[in-house]
C-alpha cells in the first residue's frame, strides 16, 4: 500500500506549478484595426438573388452530384470574369467525384488572405446554408475587382464538407506554406434567419486554437455588423474543448494544417439548413455575415503584421494563459499519484504479492475492449457504417436502425469477450480467485498513473481533466487501512464526476442524447479523429474502471488490530504488598 509520507511530499512540485500559473497569465493582443464601411459594398440582397439562381440552377448539390458539379462552373465562371486566375482540382474521395474552384488575384506581396466555402449541400435545396455561402464568395469576388490590395487575395470554393472536409483538406496542399499565409476565413450558414446569433468558431480538431488577433478581429468585425454576437466559451468551456477537441467546419481542418484560421457562422457553430428553401434566405443576416467577412478580410490586408498563428491557450476575461503552464501543472499534479503507486508495487515485489498474474487479469479486461473497437473498425472496413475522414454535424449521420444495430453488435461483442477473457484468466492462475488482494489494487494503481502519464503526453488537457480521478481512484485502492466499502464507492463515484461533465458538455454542444452521441463517438473512432493510440488509452481506462468496481465491491479485508492487553496481577486480588498504600519511602517523595 501507498506510503502517505512519499505521497504528501510529491505534491511539492505540484505547490510551485500553481505558483507558476498565477504568475502566467498575460493581457489579449488587440484586433486588428477596423478601416472598410462594408455596407456601402455588400449587401445581402444581391448575394440573396445570386443564391436563389445558385437553387434554381442546381436543386441538388450534395457531394459529387451533377448539381455540385454544374455549380463548380458558375463559381469558376463568375472567377473569371472578376479578373481572378481560376485552379479547378478535380479529385475522388469516398467513390465520389469531386472538384474544388480556386480563385486567386496577386497582390503587392506573395503573402495570402484566404476565404473558403463548403460549396457541397448538406441535403436539398440547403439554400441558407451552401448556396448562400457560395453566393457570398461570388460576391467577394466582384468587390475585389479592380481593388488594389497589399496581399494575394484566395477566394476557395470547395467540395466535399459532408465527407469530412475533404476540399479543405485538399485545398491545405494547394495553397502553399502556411508562414505565408496571413489569415483564413472560413464561411458557413450565412443566410441562416433561425433563432441562433452568428459566432467565430476558432476551434481545430487538435489543442491548437486560431490566433487571437485573427480570432478577435473577426469578432469585432462581427460586433460591428451584427446586433448581437454568440458569447464566447468560459474558461471551464475552453478546458473541456481543448480536453476532446472537436472543431465542426473548415478551420479545423486548416487549424490541423497550421494555418491560422476560423470560421464566421451566420447561425451559430452548428446549425442544419439542409431542407431551407430560398426563400427561408434571411438576406439582412446575410449581409451581416458578408460585410463581416469583407471587414475581417479588409483588416488583415491593411495590417502590417497581422499577428501570431495557432496556438494552445485560455482566456478568462482580459487575461491569456498560456497552454504549456497548465501542462506544467497537469504534470505535477499527476507526480504524487504516479510516485506513490511506484513505490506500493516495490513493496509488493518485496514481499512477495502476486503481481504478473493480476497483469494478466486486467489485460485481459483491456483485450475485451480492444475486440470491441477492433469490430467497430471492421464494420467500417466493409461499409457496414459509413465514418468521415473530420468531424462533421451530427445530423449527417443520424441514428438508425443500421446504427443502432451496429452498436448493439459492439457492445455485445466486448461485454462477451469481458466476461469470457476475465474467466479464462482467473480459471489459468488460482492466485486470482480473490479479488481483493493487495496485488490487485497495486497494479491496478501503477497501470493508472502511466496511462494517464501516457494520456499527458498525448493531451495534456485530458490529462488535467483526469488528475481528480487518479488521485480518488489511487485512494480508493492503495490507502491503508482501506476504507469501507460506502467510502471506497464514494471515491470512485467522485472520479468520475469531471469525466462525466465533459461529456454532458459536449453532447449539449452538439445537441445529442447519450444513444446518438455513443454513436458519434463511434464515427470519431473508426473515422481517426480519435487516434489509435488514444483509442487504447480509452479501452485501458475502460478496463481499470471496470477491474477496480470488482475489486471495490469485494469485502475489503479487516484491518488487523493489536491484541488487548490484559493487566497483569501478581498475586490475589486482596493482596496489598509495599507500595500499595503509599507507605514507603518512594512514595512519600511524591
Amino acid at each position: 500500500m501507498i506510503e502517505l509520507r512519499i505521497y504528501r511530499a510529491a505534491f511539492l512540485p505540484a505547490i510551485l506549478a500553481v505558483v507558476l500559473v498565477m504568475f502566467s497569465l498575460e493581457s489579449r493582443p488587440g484586433a486588428l484595426a477596423q478601416g472598410l464601411p462594408a455596407d456601402v459594398v455588400f449587401g445581402g440582397s444581391s448575394s440573396s438573388v445570386t443564391a436563389g439562381r445558385i437553387v434554381a440552377a442546381a436543386r441538388d448539390r450534395r457531394a459529387g452530384s451533377v448539381g455540385d458539379r454544374r455549380t463548380a462552373g458558375l463559381v469558376a465562371g463568375a472567377f473569371r470574369r472578376q479578373g481572378f486566375t481560376v485552379e479547378v482540382a478535380r479529385f475522388r474521395s469516398h467513390d465520389r467525384d469531386l472538384v474544388n474552384v480556386v480563385g486567386r488575384r496577386a497582390g503587392k506581396s506573395r503573402r495570402q488572405i484566404v476565404v473558403v466555402a463548403d460549396r457541397d449541400a448538406t441535403g436539398v435545396p440547403d439554400a441558407a446554408g451552401s448556396a448562400s455561402d457560395t453566393a457570398a464568395l461570388m460576391d467577394l469576388a466582384r468587390i475585389f475587382q479592380g481593388r488594389p490590395s497589399s496581399r494575394t487575395l484566395v477566394l476557395a470554393s470547395v467540395d466535399g464538407g459532408t465527407l469530412g472536409e475533404v476540399g479543405a483538406a485538399r485545398l491545405a496542399s494547394s495553397i502553399g506554406d502556411p508562414g505565408l499565409v496571413d489569415g483564413v476565413v472560413v464561411v458557413s450558414g450565412l443566410g441562416y434567419g433561425g433563432p441562433d446569433r452568428p459566432s467565430v468558431v476558432s476551434w481545430s480538431n487538435d489543442t491548437a486554437r486560431a490566433g487571437l488577433r485573427l480570432q478577435r478581429t473577426a469578432v469585432e468585425s462581427l460586433r460591428a455588423e451584427a446586433d448581437a454576437v454568440a458569447p464566447r466559451a468560459s474558461a471551464a468551456g475552453q478546458l473541456a474543448r481543448l480536453s476532446f477537441p472537436l472543431g465542426l467546419g473548415a478551420q479545423g481542418v486548416l487549424l490541423d494544417q497550421g494555418y491560422d484560421a476560423v470560421r464566421i457562422a451566420g447561425g451559430g457553430e452548428r446549425q442544419d439548413t439542409s431542407a431551407s428553401r430560398a426563400g427561408d434566405i434571411d438576406r439582412d443576416r446575410l449581409g451581416v455575415g458578408g460585410r463581416a467577412v469583407l471587414r475581417t478580410v479588409t483588416a488583415l490586408d491593411q495590417a502590417r503584421s497581422p499577428g501570431e498563428g495557432p496556438s494552445t491557450y485560455l482566456t478568462a476575461v482580459s487575461q491569456v494563459m498560456p497552454g504549456w503552464v497548465l501542462s506544467v501543472l497537469a504534470l505535477a499534479l499527476i507526480l504524487p499519484a504516479l510516485v506513490a503507486s511506484v513505490d506500493a508495487f516495490a513493496r509488493a515485489r518485496r514481499r512477495r504479492s502476486a503481481v504478473a498474474a493480476w497483469l494478466a487479469w486486467l489485460g485481459a479486461g483491456v483485450l475485451a475492449f480492444v475486440i470491441g473497437a477492433g469490430l467497430a473498425h471492421f464494420l467500417d472496413l466493409v461499409g457496414a457504417i459509413d465514418s468521415p475522414a473530420a468531424p462533421v454535424a451530427p445530423e449527417l449521420s443520424p441514428l438508425s436502425a443500421g446504427p443502432i444495430a451496429a452498436l448493439a453488435l459492439v457492445a455485445l461483442a466486448t461485454a462477451l469477450a469481458w466476461v469470457l477473457l476475465r474467466r479464462l484468466a482467473r480459471a489459468a492462475d488460482p492466485d486470482l480467485r480473490e479479488v481483493a488482494a493487495p496485488g490487485a489494487a497495486v497494479v491496478l494503481g501503477l497501470v493508472l498513473s502511466l496511462c494517464t502519464l501516457v494520456v499527458w503526453l498525448v493531451n495534456p488537457f485530458s490529462a488535467l481533466i483526469m488528475v481528480p480521478a487518479l488521485h480518488l481512484w489511487t485512494l480508493a485502492l492503495l490507502v491503508d487501512p482501506l476504507p469501507g466499502r460506502r467510502g471506497r464507492v464514494a471515491l470512485v463515484v467522485g472520479g468520475l464526476v469531471l469525466p462525466a461533465l465533459l461529456a454532458v458538455y459536449e453532447l449539449s454542444i452538439l445537441s445529442l442524447d447519450p444513444l446518438t452521441g455513443a454513436w458519434y463517438l463511434m464515427l470519431l473512432v473508426t473515422g481517426g479523429h480519435v487516434g489509435v493510440l488514444s483509442a487504447l488509452l480509452g479501452c485501458v481506462y475502460a478496463a481499470v474502471l471496470g477491474c477496480m468496481i470488482s475489486v471495490v465491491l469485494s469485502t475489503p479485508p479487516e484491518p488487523r488490530r493489536p491484541p488487548r492487553e490484559v493487566p497483569k496481577v501478581r498475586g490475589p486480588a486482596t493482596y496489598a504488598g509495599p507500595g500499595s498504600l503509599g507507605g514507603t519511602d518512594s512514595a512519600l517523595r511524591r
